[in-house]
């Protein structure tokens, strides 16, 4: 590790305050360009060297896996460490939470992280099987209702996932009698057929399990004496709800942002959180 005042020398004095100020909630507003990445990389690096904190005991949070490999990475240029820790995406922490605990929803360590391929593959035995076609719906448009199914219009559908046993979900798609209704509980009888889990599911299923066993709600909530989020301008509800959830022994929360920069309205994010 270099010596510190090197490590200081590249930053600012704005950033040097984000970097040594660790204790409880902090907030920083900072435009394009302005090196937030730099200042979340070094403050891991400072939280590691200089506090003597463990790499396991921090989560780091960015919105893409190109952000969460590329912090990675600085981390560990600054630290020569192999272990850097959760730094992830919210819906790539959950599964870290899930392999861990998923036991605890009756699901397999295995469970499948379904992307867009799977969904379409899971798509197309619904539309042979119930006679529907593209031009009642594509693929793109269906995935897309799912979305907002579940983060919107029925956001408790995981409680239905959870609990009802395969044959009980497979009648609800069987009696389905609109298209919408059709798709939705298909994709739900498919998913829990192969204990699969869309991003939706990995967050509200993370939730499900803080809110129902606080045995596991306590063992993350220790673990994780520092919590750092970047874009903190694009989290949306139930990120909001995690987040919460998660730093709720320690109360170190770290979370930098830029209100004019939020993209992700269309699904629920809100500056209104920063």
């Amino acid at each position: 590790m270099e010596d510190w005042q090197d490590l200081f020398e590249g930053l600012n004095d704005a950033q040097r305050e984000a970097v040594t100020t660790t204790e409880g909630f902090v907030r920083v507003l900072a435009g394009a360009g302005s090196g937030k990445t730099r200042a979340l990389t070094h403050r891991f690096a400072y939280l590691v060297e200089e506090l003597g904190i463990l790499p396991g005991n921090i989560l780091c949070v960015t919105f893409t896996n190109k952000a969460a490999t590329e912090m990675r990475s600085r981390i560990h240029a600054l630290t020569g460490d192999n272990d850097t820790g959760y730094i992830n995406t919210f819906h790539g922490f959950c599964v870290s939470i899930l392999q861990e605990d998923s036991h605890a929803v009756g699901y397999p360590k295995s469970f499948l992280v379904l992307d867009n391929a799977d969904i379409d593959d899971m798509l197309a035995k619904i539309y042979e099987e119930r006679g529907l076609t593209l031009r009642d719906m594509t693929y793109s448009q269906a995935r897309d209702m799912f979305e907002m199914r579940k983060l919107v219009q029925q956001p408790d559908y995981y409680k239905e996932l959870i609990a009802l046993p395969l044959a009980a979900l497979k009648e609800k798609y069987d009696r389905a009698q609109t298209k919408q209704d059709i798709l939705f509980y298909g994709y739900l009888y498919e998913e829990k057929k192969c204990f699969g889990l869309d991003y939706n599911d990995l967050i509200k299923f993370s939730l499900h399990i803080f809110a129902e066993h606080e045995d596991i709600r306590k063992k993350w909530q220790q673990r994780l004496e520092y919590i750092m989020i970047d874009e903190f301008q694009d989290i949306d509800e139930p990120q909001y709800r995690l987040m919460n959830v998660l730093c709720g022994w320690h109360k170190n929360l770290f979370v930098v942002g830029d209100p004019d920069q939020t993209i992700y309205t269309w699904r629920g994010a809100s500056g209104r959180y920063l």
